[in-house]
């Protein structure tokens, strides 16, 4: 639906003009004029990518003039559409004028065609009677998961596309010159990975956000690769990879030859990436060297840890602050000696340095703002925050270190845009040229020692360099989906009995432009319920007002589809909304903290009304607390300040607590 085809163009305009008429009604990702050899055959398909623009477009153009001709605008379809009319051309063999013309007429049989009807007789004899009123694409889809009947044994893709290899691989050593033969040659049997596909023709225009949306909804997309030509543009490709094989499969179903994002999608299987896993494969032993670089087994099991972690964004604190960058920042600040600061003679060393840590937490927010970025994100989950991928955060960094010293070091691995450093050391953000360039930066120096100090480094979010908020994208798809949703019933109280093809003539008779009806079989068996999709949301609300509708002697009850809830797979992880109180509840608490030094802590965010911290039998602290403050403003003031806090090297964890 969001392609179309535009019939009876002037036979003198150009793709670009045709582009700059069309794109008045919404962005247009696709433009092609069809010609045979050099001659204009009047007619052209227009891409949108949303497929509302293309609807608008259709109703203002459609019988609209263009240079003196008027011009007819429709949906355009792919070739094995079965809503695509029948051929009526004399030229074309399916039609019924051309039988007209070549009746009685045989086509000339050579020896080539008899080997093909011998070998096609042979093999027909050999395999298993097929039933022929199911369609290719499902043809090809069994073909691709039966069974083997020696082995008892499942087929993957894999065995599947080998086999065609092979006759691939068969041919083009025929064709080879008996010199290049002589050369070793590449391993015929290459695998076919089951979870990555090859998709072509996708749009110029396209962001890895668009297509992954559109992938997303046929399973779990682990990686999705564009790759780009030198001057930065798309190649028309893209490799995108499942969590699973069975999502692959399904993906290559639904979208292979269909119309997506106003192009026709080409999608197959890809092979195997040799250079991902050579790079798995060196990181690994990277991995390796570095572990065996420690002496002790604790060590090698603490550094094992760490690498594990790397890419696991819910451990990632972005106001992480390294304690000697704070000490060294407050002293050059306030002119002072670290003697003083860390001084014996001091009793109450955590809170002190916990309160510096808040001091300088506070000034890099404000810093961020001052330079035009967007903190937002810190109030988001981590799971949930979209990641940004040529914007980095650097953390852990030593006071010394100045901007000149880290574009130098991170220009080791690509062109450097933009590099940020808080005026404490607190974090740095640096911002590479391309994706790959930022991903060899974050996998090179992540855990680098630089100047005394080991780096941690951490994707930034999406909003944060003043990036497009995609807020708006998301409504508007979810808009697209209820509009969607509008068109489409659910009918329960089916007789198992009953058919798709049963329940669609008994529709048909009541109601028009009913598109599609399905029926859910569960191991081939109905399961009593079903889904009626039409071509406008009028006739679906018309079949809505239809009472008494009895099929089988089943009285069939329609209402409204509604969006399948989305299932977060974190339950236990989700947080209840509380109400801001003047009750705070500290969690994380270090079992060496007492009442004395919480108390030191937190009162000069507001008027401490009561602490409390409960025990143990034996007298120690359970590791959180109650503190509640005289009114909500001076509670939620203490919440915000201390959210990012170590005390005793234990980061606080501060929530509202419920009312008693």
């Amino acid at each position: 639906m969001s392609r179309l085809i535009v019939k009876n163009i002037p036979n003198l305009i150009t793709e670009a003009q045709l582009k700059t008429i069309f794109e008045k009604k919404g962005e247009v990702s696709d433009v092609k004029v069809i010609f045979k050899g050099n001659k204009n055959r009047r007619f052209c398909f227009i891409g949108y990518k949303n497929e509302s623009d293309a609807i608008k477009a259709k109703e203002h153009f459609d019988k609209t003039y263009i240079m003196m001709s008027k011009i007819q605008v429709d949906f355009a379809k792919t070739v094995d559409d079965p809503n695509l009319p029948r051929a009526w051309s004399r030229h074309t063999p399916g039609s019924s004028a051309f039988q007209k013309i070549h009746q009685g007429e045989e086509p000339p049989v050579t020896k080539k065609i008899k080997k093909n009807k011998e070998q096609q007789e042979q093999q027909e004899e050999q395999t298993e009677p097929q039933n022929q009123q199911k369609s290719k694409k499902f043809q090809e889809f069994l073909q691709l998961m039966k069974t083997n009947q020696k082995t008892n044994q499942e087929i993957s893709w894999n065995d599947n596309v080998n086999n065609q290899l092979d006759e691939i691989f068969e041919k083009i050593e025929k064709e080879k010159p008996k010199i290049i033969q002589q050369q070793p040659t590449s391993n015929p049997n290459a695998n076919v990975n089951e979870r990555r596909l090859y998709v072509t023709n996708i749009p110029y225009t396209s962001t890895e956000q668009e297509l992954k949306t559109v992938f997303e909804k046929y399973g779990t997309v682990s990686s999705l690769k564009i790759p780009k030509q030198r001057g930065g543009s798309l190649s028309g490709f893209c490799f995108v990879e499942y969590q699973l094989p069975e999502e692959a499969i399904r993906a290559f179903s639904e979208l292979d030859n269909k119309i997506v994002l106003g192009r026709i999608f080409h999608v197959r299987p890809a092979f195997k990436d040799d250079k991902e896993e050579q790079q798995k494969q060196e990181q690994l032993e990277k991995q390796e060297k570095m572990i065996g670089e420690e002496k002790s087994s604790y060590k090698k099991f603490k550094k094992q840890q760490m690498l594990e972690r790397l890419n696991d964004t819910t451990s990632w604190n972005t106001l992480f602050l390294n304690p000697n960058t704070i000490i060294e920042g407050i002293c050059k600040k306030y002119s002072l000696d670290k003697k003083e600061i860390l001084s014996e003679e001091n009793d109450d060393m955590a809170v002190k340095m916990a309160q510096m840590e808040t001091q300088v937490i506070k000034e890099t927010k404000d810093w961020l703002k001052s330079i035009g970025l967007n903190i937002d994100f810190l109030k988001v989950e981590k799971n949930q925050c979209e990641r940004s991928s040529i914007t980095l955060f650097v953390k852990n960094i030593q006071f010394r270190v100045n901007e000149t010293d880290l574009n130098e070091l991170f220009s080791r691995y690509g062109q450097v845009n933009k590099v940020f450093l808080a005026p404490n050391r607190s974090i740095g953000i640096v911002t590479m040229q391309d994706d790959k360039q930022a991903t060899n930066a974050f996998t090179n120096l992540q855990n680098y020692k630089f100047k005394g100090s080991i780096l941690y480094l951490e994707w930034a979010p999406t909003t944060l360099m003043g990036e497009t908020n995609k807020n708006n994208d998301v409504n508007e798809q979810i808009e697209e989906q209820q509009n969607e949703l509008t068109r489409i019933l659910y009918v329960k109280n089916l007789n198992f009995s009953t058919t798709e093809k049963i329940l669609l003539k008994f529709l048909s008779s009541k109601v028009n432009d009913i598109k599609k009806v399905t029926i859910i079989n569960k191991e081939g068996v109905s399961q009593g319920y079903g889904f009626i999709e039409f071509d406008k949301p009028e006739s679906a609300q018309k079949a809505l007002r239809l009472n008494n509708l009895i099929l089988d002697d089943h009285l069939l009850q329609l209402s409204q589809s509604k969006p399948k809830p989305k299932q977060d797979i974190n339950k236990r992880k989700q947080k209840q909304e509380i109400e801001p109180t003047n009750k705070l509840l500290i969690k994380n608490l270090p079992f060496e903290a007492n009442a004395q030094e919480l108390r030191r802590l937190i009162k000069q965010y507001g008027e401490l009304k009561k602490l409390r911290l409960p025990k143990k039998l034996d007298g120690s602290i359970r590791g959180f607390a109650f503190a509640e403050f005289v009114n909500n403003e001076e509670a939620q003031n203490a919440a915000e300040s201390l959210q990012n806090t170590h005390f005793y090297g234990r980061r606080l964890v501060i929530e509202y607590s419920k009312e008693e």
